[in-house]
């Protein structure tokens, strides 16, 4: 829980690095969340525990579940659903890029098996860290046009859920050298992107953290003023 903590409180200042004022946004009636989300110009889902299976169809008896959260769940796929409904671009990142496919529809690995590419780093004493490796980006999408248009990038991975079936209305935006989906996005001119990694850890390089907060921004901005 520390470590989640920490991973929030990072995610809070890469939105205030790029310009962006955060809102937290908790438990609240219907009437609040709707007055709070329509305060919104950009949404952001972080990291954190697995997404209950039961959302897309699978068990939810599988012993590599942990720190399921079915009020969160909730929460966080009414803040989706706003912001395709609204037009507000949406940035999901690992958790939140698996909420975006479950909430056009798709599915997910409830735990992934061993593979060429680690996704998570487990030492001898079972303790799990950030895991470094490469994930190709495709060209002109909107991860890689944030990233100035490169190929390749080193990302840090932490998870053991992933996308399964892709839903419709999405694309694959990168890949890690295994197959595994590590980005995606609308296929529709709403800004809705989706990454695997986590841009807030302290791997692999600063340089690297903070482009698609700025993104986001930007695209904030440009929704602000359509209301304007």
């Amino acid at each position: 829980m520390q470590e989640a903590e920490r991973a929030f409180d990072a995610v809070v200042a890469l939105i205030q690095e790029s310009g962006a004022e955060p809102v937290i946004i908790g438990p609240a009636s219907d009437a609040e969340l709707e007055a709070t989300f329509a305060s919104c110009q950009g949404f952001v889902l972080p990291g954190g525990g697995d997404v209950n299976p039961v959302l897309f169809g699978a068990s939810a008896e599988d012993p590599s579940l942990f720190g399921v959260d079915v009020a969160q769940d909730s929460l966080d796929l009414a803040v989706i659903r706003y912001g395709i409904d609204h037009g507000i671009p949406v940035l999901g990142i690992c958790r939140g890029m698996q909420l975006l496919n479950v909430a056009y529809g798709g599915s997910l690995h409830v735990d992934l098996g061993p593979s060429s590419v680690s996704h998570v780093s487990k030492s001898e004493e079972g303790a799990r860290d950030f895991s470094v490796h490469e994930v190709e980006l495709e060209r002109d999408s909107r991860v890689a046009v944030a990233f100035n248009g490169v190929s390749r990038i080193p990302v840090a991975s932490f998870h053991h859920q992933a996308v399964d079936f892709l839903a419709e209305g999405l694309r694959i935006t990168a890949v890690a050298d295994d197959g595994l989906l590590e980005a995606i996005e609308s296929v529709d001119d709403n800004w809705v992107v989706g990454i695997q990694w986590h841009p807030e850890a302290h791997l692999p390089a600063p340089e690297l953290r903070q482009p698609l907060f700025t993104a986001l921004k930007t695209e904030a901005t440009k929704a602000l003023q359509k209301i304007c």
